[in-house]
């Protein structure tokens, strides 16, 4: 009896060893984990980006398509090393050309010499560089000539590296993305919703505003909601010209808490608001430009740049640079044109906004 004893007690020994255990494990300890999806993403530090846009070349019988000043208005942005860029249509002239032209109906042409000056940005044949986001314009779209070819052109150009998040029929055109503790909602207006052109696709946009929120959220669009000028060229082409669209749209911004609506379509800068929520032009990019006059702005905004005429000739071509404060939730605009007798880069219109 003993020697299986023994043998028991040699056999519980190797046992032991095998699995490397001296002593039992304790027990599991079960901890009750509550996780809640946050409505919001906050990050912290600073980062910044660049909105700009409207660069058709002022010349009615252009060689490039391109305005000669997007190149140094390139150069200028990627020497303040943004995140990231966001452009905001009217990349070239497109269709509105007349037939002294040689790049009429060259649409590919058009957005290959865009791509071109635009490098010092984002290199498109390498895809280096920093990311940009581009949006079409009504140039983009032919206006009233039905051209097919100037959207496909554009379709397997700038936008082929869009994001493809967008409804159904306008992958690449409407998009969404995040950045850190931001959300930028893109939409093209020019693409039919309910059998209107000028309008967005109200019910992705009421989508994007409530998913994935954070604590800035930008959104943009071609043309104003609200019109600063009196350019009745561009009230067909714009938001305003089907009213009760364009107070659905805002309306969700302001309900939803957007940071801020950028845009260009007009040829100028022009920083104002309507219901707090801040409306902000930025189409000097180098198109011909338009004079201000604050009495010519819609009577809902309240201005708050520029607030006195501007001639069309003292009119400055230029971007916006914005600034993220992550940790304050406020962001920082500083806006720069190029002085036209120095070739010097100068500062503009300066804020600072609380993220809302």
């Amino acid at each position: 009896m003993r020697l299986f004893q023994l043998l028991g007690f040699l056999l519980l020994i190797l046992a032991v060893s095998i699995c490397g255990c001296t002593t039992p494990s304790p027990a599991p300890v079960h901890t009750t984990l509550t996780t809640t999806v946050p409505t919001t993403l906050t990050g912290s530090g600073d980062w910044k980006f660049v909105v700009f846009g409207d660069s058709p070349d002022p010349a009615a019988n252009t060689t490039t398509g391109v305005s000669p000043n997007l190149s140094p208005i390139a150069k200028a942005i990627a020497a303040e090393k943004p995140d990231l860029a966001l452009y905001i249509g009217d990349l070239v002239n497109g269709a509105d050309l007349t037939n002294a032209s040689p790049m009429l109906n060259n649409f590919t042409g058009q957005f290959a010499n865009w791509e071109q000056a635009v490098s010092p940005i984002h290199n498109y044949t390498a895809g280096t560089g920093i990311p940009m986001y581009v949006i079409r314009g009504n140039h983009e779209d032919g206006q009233d000539k039905t051209n097919a070819a100037l959207l496909d052109a554009y379709r397997t150009t700038v936008a082929s590296g869009m994001p493809a998040n967008g409804p159904p029929g306008e992958e690449r055109l409407t998009y969404s993305f995040t950045h850190n503790g931001a959300k930028f909602i893109l939409n093209d207006i020019y693409i039919e919703h309910n059998g209107k052109k000028e309008t967005v696709n109200q019910s992705w946009v009421n989508g994007q505003l409530t998913q994935d929120t954070r604590p800035f959220m930008f959104v943009l669009g071609h043309s104003p909601a609200y019109l600063v000028d009196n350019d009745t060229e561009d009230i067909p082409y714009s938001l305003p010209t089907h009213p009760a669209e364009r107070d659905l749209f805002w309306n969700s911004m302001v309900k939803n808490n957007v940071s801020a609506y950028f845009c260009g379509h007009a040829h100028l800068y022009v920083r104002a608001e309507s219901q707090v929520l801040p409306q902000m032009v930025v189409g000097n990019g180098g198109a011909p430009m338009q004079g201000f006059d604050p009495a010519f702005a819609n009577p809902t905004l309240t201005l708050n740049y520029p607030l006195k005429p501007i001639a069309q000739n003292d009119q400055q071509v230029g971007y916006l640079v914005i600034t993220v404060h992550e940790d304050t939730r406020t962001f920082d605009g500083v806006q720069k044109v190029l002085n036209p007798v120095t070739g010097v880069w100068e500062t503009g219109d300066t804020f600072t906004i609380r993220a809302r």
